[in-house]
């Protein structure tokens, strides 16, 4: 398990972080800071609030917020079983970001690294799940399993208008690839690789 990609999941999804835009006519990178996906997911959900409260309805939340609150009801639900198990603490304040990040801490003391796999199977398929909420593009499947030597993965669990589908790990969107399983982007020119390292893996 590589503990720098889980390191930098649990970064962007628990703190600010720099992100990588890429212009799709210029190819032309940009660095903006974002919230961390935590908050960004918490005011998607704050937004479908808003939007029902203001035409004066019953309060109820909007369809629109919906799919945002039972991600994040899973997410809390999972981190607050999670930190139970490794603290023997319940802690119910305890904010979802903290939880997350010593969960991941913990993983440095699990020799057998199936804590480690957990987190980063749950960290990456959060993170991927709020990203295409918040974002949703079109995105073409690759088949073939991922090359990078810790993953190899064929199949990667998404977020999918209010439910979890399975799809190829590899993912196109645009200008850039993701592995679902692992996390790892290709950007650019790294697409060629890509396509020749899943040729060798095929072969």
């Amino acid at each position: 398990m590589n503990t720098d990609t889980l390191n930098a999941t649990v970064h962007r999804l628990t703190r600010e972080h720099r992100t990588t835009n890429t212009d799709a006519d210029t190819g032309e990178k940009s660095y903006p800071t974002e919230l961390s996906l935590f908050q960004q997911l918490q005011q998607e959900i704050q937004s479908g609030r808003r939007a029902e409260g203001a035409g004066g309805g019953t309060g109820s939340r909007s369809p629109i917020a919906i799919p945002a609150f039972s991600l994040w009801s899973e997410i809390r639900e999972t981190l607050a079983t999670m930190h139970t198990a490794i603290t023997g603490k319940d802690e119910p304040k305890l904010s979802a970001e903290s939880k997350l990040q010593k969960w991941a801490a913990w993983t440095q003391a699990d020799n057998s690294g199936e804590t480690a796999r957990k987190c980063l199977e749950n960290a990456t398929k959060w993170m991927l799940s709020i990203q295409q909420m918040l974002n949703p593009v079109r995105r073409a499947e690759i088949v073939g399993a991922c090359p990078q030597d810790e993953c190899g993965a064929t199949h990667a669990w998404t977020w999918d208008e209010g439910e979890y589908v399975r799809n190829t790990a590899i993912t196109a969107t645009g200008a850039e690839a993701t592995c679902g399983a692992c996390g790892t982007v290709w950007a650019g020119t790294e697409l060629y690789t890509l396509a020749k390292e899943i040729g060798k893996v095929a072969a």
